[in-house]
């Protein structure tokens, strides 16, 4: 099953919204560790090792059952209850901190949607989910079993943590967003300007050396680049023997280098090695691509332009708003991670302390990755 690009982005996005963490761990936190976090404003349930219950003695089978109410879950023996708190415990114990991030996230965006009045409907979450199937080619059964796993992530889990996050966020950004005349001139340019065909070499940030030599092989001629473009680590760049799309003026990144360096390029003059993200590059320019002289910048156009640039920018507005909403909350999180292995040994003796038996050698921390 292949997923599209801009599918795998979209997945990308939610997921980062939804600011998943990613380790478990046994008995949680203890309470020597919850004295030394700061002074709370709320009390979090942190009982890890509670004491003892006196088991009492089995009630008739026909003794009506207690009513339940929002703190208990669950009865044994006809009356002892197990409450709500108790379940956040074990829960918590074994590994629910890590959705503790995206509690904190869930409930930032919640607050400043309920402040200005935004709420999403039960069909626009619908249609949040077809959007995002329809955008990986799959169909939702496909979604659900092939894809969510990946993330592991329920069909639930991602209504809730992606979409109606993402919805919000959404509606809170969609006036933030701004396209001007000249927005829509440039993106006309980038797309049916003229462009320039390239092929690439790419070095990570620790193979300065061997870019060194491997350019000097490549600058040779165009055997000798294909030959060095085809070993490169990145095996699609490595199987086109380093041909890419061809590139427009005013890409989606102002600030890379590739578009002012080719740009500066004759047709098969090879770049100098400079610096990007990702770590190193030379690029060769191949072809001149003349611009489309059937491509008018007419209201047909812009519409299209304006759409296309809309959506582009619209995920950069809302990272940066969701940003400036953490900056206003000042999320303070207590409970992190699991608990240190003097910790976790005090832990063990406590437990065992109490139904009065020796304690067991305990095995050695494993060692960190």
């Amino acid at each position: 099953m292949t997923l599209s690009n801009s599918g795998l982005r979209q997945f990308a996005r939610g997921l980062a919204l939804a600011g998943v963490a990613g380790i478990g761990y046994v008995f949680g936190i203890t309470s020597d560790r919850l004295s030394a976090q700061p002074t709370q404003p709320a009390k979090l349930p942190m009982t890890v090792l509670p004491q003892p219950v006196a088991r009492p003695q089995p009630q008739p089978a026909t003794q009506p059952q207690p009513a339940a109410d929002r703190r208990t879950v669950a009865y044994i023996y006809g009356g002892v209850s197990v409450t709500r708190e108790e379940l956040g415990d074990f829960l918590i114990a074994r590994g629910g901190y890590e959705k503790l991030e995206l509690l904190v996230n869930k409930k930032i965006i919640e607050v400043e949607a309920a402040r200005r009045n935004i709420t999403v409907t039960p069909i626009e979450v619908r249609a949040g989910l077809e959007e995002d199937v329809r955008g990986l080619r799959i169909k939702k059964e496909d979604f659900v079993k092939h894809i969510l796993p990946r993330y592991g992530k329920t069909l639930y889990e991602w209504t809730e943590d992606v979409i109606k996050p993402r919805l919000l966020l959404t509606k809170m950004c969609q006036d933030r967003v701004k396209v001007t005349e000249e927005d829509l001139k440039k993106a006309f340019e980038n797309r049916y300007g003229e462009r320039r065909q390239a092929k690439i070499i790419c070095w990570s940030a620790e193979d300065f050396r061997a870019a060194q030599s491997q350019w000097a092989e490549a600058s040779k001629g165009d055997v000798e680049f294909d030959s060095i473009a085809r070993t490169q680590a990145d095996k699609t760049l490595a199987a086109a023997c380093g041909l890419v799309k061809p590139v427009g003026r005013h890409s989606d990144n102002p600030d890379s280098p590739v578009e002012k360096t080719l740009f500066n390029l004759k047709v098969g003059e090879l770049s100098q090695i400079f610096k990007v993200e990702a770590g190193f590059m030379c690029i060769k320019c191949v072809a001149i691509i003349p611009p489309d002289p059937n491509a008018k910048l007419d209201d047909v156009m812009k519409k299209a332009l304006y759409k296309e640039v809309y959506e582009k920018r619209l995920p950069q507005e809302i990272a940066k708003f969701f940003n400036e909403l953490k900056t206003v909350a000042k999320p303070n999180i207590f409970l992190k991670g699991p608990p240190t292995a003097a910790e976790f040994e005090e832990g063990v003796k406590n437990i065992v302390n109490q139904v009065g038996a020796p304690t067991p050698p305990l095995p050695a921390p494993a060692p960190k990755p």
